[in-house]
């Protein structure tokens, strides 16, 4: 039986990522799941500021609409300030 493939935390970041990077204004949790299909955006989320160097920061709380248009909540969004640093690779000489 061939193994599953797995969606790694890795990928699901880059995603997630490439999402925050179109919208600046900033996005919702919510908005950034249903775009990039994480799973647990909150644990993306954690990740991503933690154990892989992405820098995000808090962005303006925006109004969302609910029970028929008739009550609003705020929530937070999120706004991508920078992606990791790659690694640079030393020149090689070979004398």
């Amino acid at each position: 039986m061939k193994p599953l493939n797995f969606d790694t935390r890795e990928a699901q970041a880059a995603r997630a990522a490439d999402f925050m990077e179109q919208h600046p204004e900033g996005v919702t949790l919510a908005e950034i799941n249903a775009a990039a299909d994480l799973g647990s955006p909150t644990k993306v989320h954690s990740d991503m500021r933690g154990k892989q160097g992405y820098g995000t920061r808090r962005g303006n709380d925006r109004a969302v609409r609910w029970a028929g248009g008739t009550m609003a909540r705020r929530v937070r969004t999120f706004v991508l300030t920078h992606r990791p640093a790659k690694p640079h690779q030393l020149s090689l000489t070979l004398e």
